[in-house]
């Protein structure tokens, strides 16, 4: 089954032009590497809103193996993008359930079976959509409605993020809870987050759309080193 690494880097404020430069970089000449099936460098809003955060971005990758990212991380390559960055982080995920499309696509699914995330362990959350012309106004209006719901959960929330790819239309969200109880609690128990999904379907907010979930296998990096979980890359 595929590897998911989701990985953060955070830049110094010297850094900023640089990081910009990167993606522009990324988007001309994107990663060539050994098992790298699925590829995306993502953009960070501040507070999940429209403001761009201009030191924080994302890398995701979808991979054969491990083994194969591991080592396009030590590349020289992926080492330039790392030069004038703060703090990284890096989530190691294996997905168990992924439906919708990015790009045309769904980059999670494999031909092995999707298996249900293991008992009172971490799990990853993405959510990533195309919002409609017509429904930005609209869209925009409710985000913090939807980020208040997020804040409200922070005892079972270890991480979040608010990424785009391209601005104000491309969005998506990567969260990281301690269990499936909790994403659970929050996605199908709470009135104001249910109250949020039933507008995208009603007002037919997204032209394309993906959720997935994955078991959280690591976290690790600078990033990371303050989440009170026990996690570990299996042997």
């Amino acid at each position: 089954m595929s590897i998911v690494t989701v990985t953060v880097l955070n830049y110094q404020p010297g850094g900023q032009y640089r990081a910009f430069a990167n993606v522009g970089r990324w988007m001309i000449r994107p990663f060539k590497a050994e098992g790298l099936q699925f590829q995306k460098l993502l953009g960070s809003g501040q507070n999940f809103g429209l403001v761009p955060n201009w030191s924080t971005y994302v890398f995701l990758g979808v991979w054969d193996t491990e083994t194969q990212a591991r080592h396009f991380f030590q590349t020289p390559d992926w080492q330039f993008y790392l030069e004038k960055t703060q703090a990284t982080g890096t989530l190691w995920l294996q997905p168990f359930k992924s439906q919708g499309q990015w790009d045309g696509r769904n980059p999670f699914l494999t031909e092995v079976a999707l298996q249900q995330n293991p008992p009172n362990q971490p799990i990853a959350v993405l959510t990533r959509a195309t919002i409609r012309t017509r429904s930005l106004l609209d869209f925009w209006r409710h985000v913090p409605q939807a980020r208040q719901r997020l804040n409200d959960h922070q005892q079972d929330l270890l991480f979040s993020i608010g990424v785009g790819e391209k601005p104000v239309v491309q969005q998506a969200t990567i969260s990281v809870w301690r269990d499936a109880a909790a994403v659970e609690q929050f996605a199908y128990r709470q009135s104001g987050h249910k109250e949020i999904v039933r507008l995208t379907r009603q007002r037919k907010w997204y032209s394309e759309e993906l959720f997935a979930r994955f078991t959280v296998l690591a976290m690790e990096g600078t990033l990371f080193t303050r989440v009170d979980t026990a996690i570990s890359m299996p042997a």
